[in-house]
């Protein structure tokens, strides 16, 4: 996989220097404008002042896990730079991917951004907000062993039982394709029963069985499929001041290399 060209981020980086700068006095003095990502700065609220939380799935590697008491990954780390240029420290708040993807988590302000290998669909724009993409991702389907379903149309004919992530594109085209979907809410889980029997296939981005392949040699990727899918920060509706500072801050890192540098820290091998 690659990461997908993304538009230039001049509009968002004038927005964002526009939403912090004050006017001028009556008399026509300048007034001193709040310091841009300070934590007191009206320009860019937070839910906890001088925090930026963060809403993730538990475990989702190598996007979102848990290592050695702390959350890491490819988005942990994304959250952590959107922090910095806010000049606040981040909080992740671990909460099912559910209520992430449908807008609860940020609607009830338990988060300020969702960061959780969130794909940019129609559906989920109509209940939130998203920055431009930070990732291009594949779907695939993965069996154990050989003796699974040799593709997603021998899964069809078959019948087979066809695990997919509930509120995620796998399960949307699964429905699609016609697939005999078993849904689960975590991925460990899933990828647990695929090496179990429990499924006979599981259906799921291309990165993720790339990660969960490695506890389990036996995991056979059978087919990929190009389907558009982008990964974005999510914000609340509405909230123009922290999409252009998520999306300046995409800006930075893309142009710096740290974006780069991220990505192949937690997805050292892509495909092209």
């Amino acid at each position: 996989m690659s990461r997908p060209p993304r538009p230039a981020r001049t509009a968002a980086a004038a927005a964002l220097a526009a939403l912090v700068l004050t006017g001028c006095s009556a008399g026509g003095d300048e007034q001193a404008a709040p310091q841009e990502g300070s934590s007191g700065s009206p320009a860019v609220p937070l839910v906890e002042p001088g925090v930026l939380t963060v809403c993730s799935e538990s475990n989702y590697p190598p996007f979102e896990m848990e290592q050695d008491g702390e959350m890491v990954g490819l988005d942990m780390d994304l959250g952590r730079e959107i922090a910095a240029d806010l000049g606040v420290e981040m909080k992740n708040v671990t909460l099912a991917f559910e209520s992430i993807q449908s807008g609860a988590a940020l609607d009830t302000e338990q988060c300020d951004v969702a960061i959780s290998a969130l794909s940019i669909t129609e559906e989920r724009q109509t209940v939130m907000d998203f920055s431009d993409p930070y990732y291009d991702n594949e779907l695939g389907l993965v069996t154990d062993g050989e003796d699974g379903p040799a593709s997603i149309d021998a899964a069809r004919e078959q019948g087979a039982r066809v695990g997919v992530m509930q509120g995620t594109l796998g399960e949307d085209q699964a429905a699609e394709l016609g697939l005999e979907a078993v849904q689960f809410e975590d991925a460990t889980t899933m990828f647990t029963d695929l090496g179990t029997g429990g499924v006979d296939a599981v259906l799921d981005d291309v990165t993720a069985i790339s990660e969960h392949s490695k506890d389990n040699e036996d995991f056979v990727l059978r087919e990929t499929r190009d389907v558009d899918d982008q990964l974005g920060v999510a914000v609340r509706r509405g909230n123009e001041a922290m999409l252009a500072q998520v999306d300046a801050t995409l800006d930075r890192i893309e142009q710096d290399g740290t974006l780069e540098r991220i990505v192949e820290t937690w997805i050292p091998v892509r495909e092209n």
